[in-house]
């Protein structure tokens, strides 16, 4: 064989060993053409994975299908799809799921903060709401699966849990329950993805708070990419790029919620027991516009 034909058998051979070396990670698909809230997650994992390519090379970033709250769970533990990783609010109650997290509250706090979508037949009076007495008078209405159902629960709240994220929408607006509370940087692109719905209305009164740090869960074999990951992300906030995504996705919705025109309520997340690590110093404070003044 020629040096020639050597030289060009040694190209393709390392070509073929950098494409084998892409490590592939898994995200969540959207429930619907309509749901907004997968775009920051799979954003924000690819800026993790975009700062630490020149230490753990390149990767390959792949959907998986839609799935129930239950069923990423169950494909998470059984190590379903390679490096799934799957946004969901840290809970002591996933601890015996067999799982592990990114120490890292990746939406900064924000869903901490939630405004509700409420039911035509009940805006006037949950605009009168002073204090959480007030506010059991009312019915939610929450995903099933939801933490937000657990804490909502613990605080004497009545929940109605739905089975199908798009249905939410329609059965607050018929007033099958008072209020479908939503975090601020969701509630915004959800009413203009809603539109068509008749009287889906937003109150403009209350917020509601509950500290609510979401985490990116995953199987625990996946030791690398979870390093990697939690590497990342700490890279993307110290270089200022993380509040930087984190702004351009939420901007529009934090001016859209106007938090200081609104009575803040606040309830307790007895969840939390158990975490391991200190998500304050990230959390944003609207009151001030910046992070850790909490």
């Amino acid at each position: 064989m020629s040096s020639l034909h050597l030289l060009a058998a040694a190209l393709l051979c390392m070509l073929s060993l950098t494409g084998q070396a892409a490590t592939r990670f898994t995200y969540i698909s959207p429930e619907s053409e309509r749901d907004p809230r997968t775009t920051y997650d799979r954003e924000l994992l690819r800026l993790a994975l975009e700062k630490t390519r020149d230490q753990f090379g390149d990767y390959e970033l792949v959907p998986a299908p839609p799935m129930t709250k239950a069923r990423e769970r169950l494909s998470m533990q059984l190590d379903s799809y390679p490096n799934l990783f799957v946004m969901d609010s840290y809970s002591s109650t996933r601890e015996g799921l067999g799982l592990t997290y990114v120490r890292f509250p990746i939406h900064l706090g924000i869903v901490s903060y939630r405004i509700c979508f409420v039911s035509p037949q009940q805006k006037a009076a949950v605009s009168r709401v002073t204090d959480l007495k007030g506010l059991r008078q009312f019915t939610f209405g929450q995903g099933k699966g939801w933490l937000d159902v657990d804490i909502l629960r613990y605080a004497g709240m009545e929940v109605v849990e739905v089975e199908g994220y798009e249905k939410l929408f329609k059965m607050v607006a018929r007033g099958r329950f008072d209020l479908f509370c939503r975090g601020a940087s969701e509630l915004r692109s959800e009413q203009l993805t809603h539109k068509e719905i008749a009287d889906l209305l937003v109150d403009e009164a209350l917020l509601i708070y509950y500290p609510l740090p979401r985490v990116f869960y995953t199987n625990p074999n996946n030791r690398e990419a979870l390093q990697r990951v939690e590497q990342g992300l700490q890279l993307a906030w110290q270089d200022g790029s993380l509040q930087a995504l984190w702004r351009k996705s939420f901007g529009p919705a934090i001016a859209f919620a106007k938090f200081s025109q609104r009575r803040l309520l606040r309830l307790d997340n007895p969840f939390l027991e158990g975490i391991s690590f200190d998500y304050r110093p990230y959390f944003y404070n609207p009151q001030t516009d910046r992070f850790g003044d909490y």
